[in-house]
This record gives structure tokens, C-alpha cells and sequence, in this order.
């Protein structure tokens, strides 16, 4: 995308003459921003690089889903977030046309600090603020009143049968063997029947929907921030703390659900439906790539390893949370 069409679009938000950098183009193209005078923002256009990843998140009213609830949370005070900006129309999105084609942009505050790194989850304190971190995200969202949630992501049971659909299409794609697409089914199957009868509406609520090492933000004075909301809405909590759980040494997630659910965090009920979680986070990675030929070969590799050491043996009732 030129320089000049950027630069259009910031003008929208009063960001004249600003210095733009690419960061990447994934699920969307992001650039960072640096105002004449020092502020700087994340200019997103929210074009997926392929076809395939195209979602809700994507569509006008799925995105306006996300900032508005942004905007809520960037004024709540237990929090640090990125906030959006609303363009002189007062909107806070701003429709470009790019290629031939109409497109969803949008811009944040820029959030400093680095991505969340390995050796930071190796540590004791940082893994239970990490736990109380979600637990306190979560709170936000028991008391936030959303609007359009069935424009946003879904991540239910719904969502759940919908991914042993598209894992079938990787036997046409050569990706995977039937055994284990039929593992796979089965592991979603026991997930979703264990939902349906255990009755877990009081885990029914919003989620983040992608926490990994890459969306949590340290800043410099130790503090953890949530990025990237684009999987936001309606979920099971124990997507969130399943995800993780799982960024966590095995040996340490005992205080990472201490920092969650506080000193009521064991229970052998509640490790069974995160370790289903944990599988579903998995699982779903596949699905979301399933497009992205660039990963296929890695598909092809893991899934047969996936199969053989954690789905088999979460179907034959072995506990798999200290070893996912």
C-alpha cells in the first residue's frame, strides 16, 4: 500500500505528516505510527493477507464490536490498553478502497513495551499475575454490556463442530491420515458432551479468544497488557486460561491457576475441561491456517504427534494438563 494512501488515512484522525512503518501483513496490515508531535499509534487495515482468514472480525460491524468494547476498556482503571481513536466524522472506523476493493481501517494508541517471552513465564511471580491478569480481563467483560456479539467470533459448541469440518479438509489437502482426523473428531466430540452436560453457563461469557506469548505486552515497569482482540466475543472462559496455561512450564501452572481462580484452583473436574481447552486452542490453530500453505508441511509433520500424544490419551481418560 503507497505511502500517500496512509497518510490519507491518517489525516482522517488528525495525524498529519506522520513517519509510517510496516510491521507486517497477516490477519491484517499493520503499520506503526509516529506523530510530528512524538504520539505514536498502530494503523491497521483489515485486509487478511489470504483469502481463508477472513472473518466476522473483518466485516464493519465485527470490528466496530471490538473498538467499542476497546474504548470501554481502555477507560476501565485496572487495566492498560490500547485505546481507539475516532476519525473526524466521529467514527472509529474509517472505510478505504484499496486494489479494487473496500476496506475496514482502523487506529490505536501505541502501547510501548516488548512481547511476552519464554523466559518471563519461567518465572513464579510473573506466572501468577499472568493468571490474575485474565482473571481481571474477565471481570471486565462480566460487567461489560456489548452490543453485536453475533457479529463477533463465537468460540462454542457451535464453533467447535464447525473446526472437525474443516480438519476433514485437510485429507483432501494430503495434510493429515483419516486415523487422525477421526482422533480429532473424537477429541471434539468429547469436549462438546462434556459442555452440553455438565451445564457450564456460569463459564459462558466473553473472551479474549488468542492469548498467546505474542498478545500479552510487558511494559517497562513489569506490567502485562492484552493486545490483539481480534478473536473477541462470546466464549468459554476456560478458552482463555487453557491458552494460558499452556504458555506456562508445566510445573508452574498450578500458580497460574492460582493467579485465576485464587486459592480454589484445583480440582480434578476443572483440569479435565481445560486439558479439552487446551486441545481445542490447538486444534484450532490448524483450522486457522488451514489456507496457508506456508505451514502445511509443519501441519503434516505435528498433527500425527498431536494424535498420538495428547488426544489419544485425553480420550483414554489420562490426566494431560502438566504435559501439553
Amino acid at each position: 500500500m503507497q505511502n500517500e494512501q496512509l497518510q490519507e488515512i491518517l489525516k482522517e484522525y488528525g495525524i498529519h505528516e506522520p513517519e509510517i512503518t510496516f510491521i507486517r501483513h497477516n490477519e491484517n496490515r499493520t503499520y506503526k505510527v509516529k506523530g510530528h508531535d512524538g504520539s505514536t499509534y498502530l494503523l491497521r487495515i483489515h485486509q487478511p493477507i489470504k483469502d481463508g482468514m477472513a472473518g466476522q472480525q473483518h466485516t464493519y460491524d465485527g470490528l466496530l464490536g471490538e473498538l467499542q468494547m476497546l474504548e470501554h476498556l481502555s477507560g476501565w482503571d485496572q487495566m492498560l490498553v490500547q485505546r481507539p481513536l475516532r476519525n473526524r466524522e466521529g467514527e472509529l472506523i474509517t472505510i478505504i478502497e484499496h486494489e479494487g476493493k473496500r476496506w475496514n481501517s482502523s487506529v490505536l494508541t501505541w502501547l510501548e513495551g516488548r512481547d511476552l517471552h519464554k523466559d518471563d513465564v519461567s518465572d513464579p511471580v510473573m506466572v501468577e499475575k499472568l493468571g490474575a491478569r485474565v482473571s481481571e480481563l474477565h471481570r471486565f467483560y462480566s460487567q461489560y454490556i456489548p452490543e453485536g456479539m453475533d457479529k463477533r467470533p463465537s468460540q462454542g459448541i457451535s464453533y467447535n463442530q464447525y473446526m472437525i469440518g474443516v480438519i476433514k479438509q485437510g485429507l483432501a489437502k494430503e495434510l493429515f491420515t483419516s486415523s487422525d482426523v477421526s482422533v480429532i473428531e473424537d477429541t471434539i466430540s468429547l469436549v462438546n458432551s462434556r459442555l452440553a452436560d455438565r451445564g457450564n453457563e456460569e463459564a459462558w461469557g466473553l473472551i479474549h479468544g488468542d492469548l498467546s506469548l505474542g498478545n500479552i505486552i510487558m511494559t517497562s515497569d513489569g506490567e502485562l497488557s492484552f493486545i490483539d482482540f481480534g478473536f473477541f466475543g462470546p466464549g468459554y472462559n476456560y478458552t482463555d486460561v487453557a491458552m494460558g496455561a499452556m504458555m506456562v512450564p508445566s510445573e508452574l501452572r498450578n500458580l497460574f491457576l492460582r493467579g485465576y481462580y485464587g486459592n480454589d484452583h484445583t480440582g480434578q473436574d476443572k483440569l479435565v475441561r481445560l486439558e479439552g481447552f487446551m486441545l481445542l486452542a490447538i486444534i484450532g490453530y490448524y483450522v486457522f491456517q488451514m489456507e496457508n500453505e506456508s505451514v502445511h508441511a509443519w501441519m503434516r509433520e505435528r498433527m500425527p504427534k498431536l494424535c498420538a500424544d495428547y488426544c489419544k490419551p485425553y480420550l483414554s481418560g489420562e490426566r494431560i494438563f502438566y504435559s501439553v
